[in-house]
């Protein structure tokens, strides 16, 4: 006898949870440290914030850096994580010249079609296990990673601090979040 669809869905989302708990008590094992720490080396000078709320990045501009990209080797997919010269001067450096127009409030404003925001924060546990397993293995740490939409299915991974953006991965085909067809 089949399952109706609501008990299907509830069970697939039940299963999905499961999963995720047993792969984030895995990753936490493989942790050298405990507590949330993004890679910023400790010896960098902090920033001073300035406007009206020194407790928000939303009114701070847009800034960036890339110094610390992984572009070592390819994904399972097939894909480099390098980036070719075109895609960085046709895809993602114009990108980065409109958004450090804005602010962090305006980027978190902006939103797709379907009303989706197109730039936001994502819990690491939430992108595919290979990516888990590359933060790992390149001492990337942290609970949330950051991307922004570039397009169709183009997608720019990193870290936030502050109002700075560290590129991390450059994703052509949207694989790092696999999205469900359902």
């Amino acid at each position: 006898m089949r399952m109706p669809k609501r008990e299907a869905r509830i069970a697939r989302e039940i299963e999905k949870r499961l999963k995720r708990d047993a792969k984030a008590a895995r990753l936490r094992e493989q942790l050298p440290i405990r507590g949330v720490r993004t890679g910023a080396a400790p010896n960098e000078q902090k920033q001073i914030r300035l406007g009206n709320d020194p407790t928000s990045i939303y009114g701070m501009k847009v800034t960036w850096s890339c110094k610390t990209p992984d572009v070592e080797g390819a994904w399972s997919w097939g894909t480099p994580r390098q980036w070719t010269a075109e895609e960085w001067e046709t895809i993602i450096h114009p990108k980065f010249q409109q958004w450090e127009q804005l602010s962090w409030g305006e980027i978190d404003d902006l939103s797709s079609g379907s009303g989706h925001k197109m730039h936001h924060n994502m819990d690491t546990d939430t992108i595919c296990d290979e990516a888990q397993y590359r933060l790992v293995e390149i001492e990337k740490y942290g609970d949330i990673i950051f991307r922004f939409r570039l397009g169709n299915k183009r997608r720019l991974w990193g870290f936030r601090t502050l109002a700075e953006f560290e590129v991390l991965w450059f994703d052509p085909k949207h694989e790092i979040y696999p999205t469900d067809p359902d």
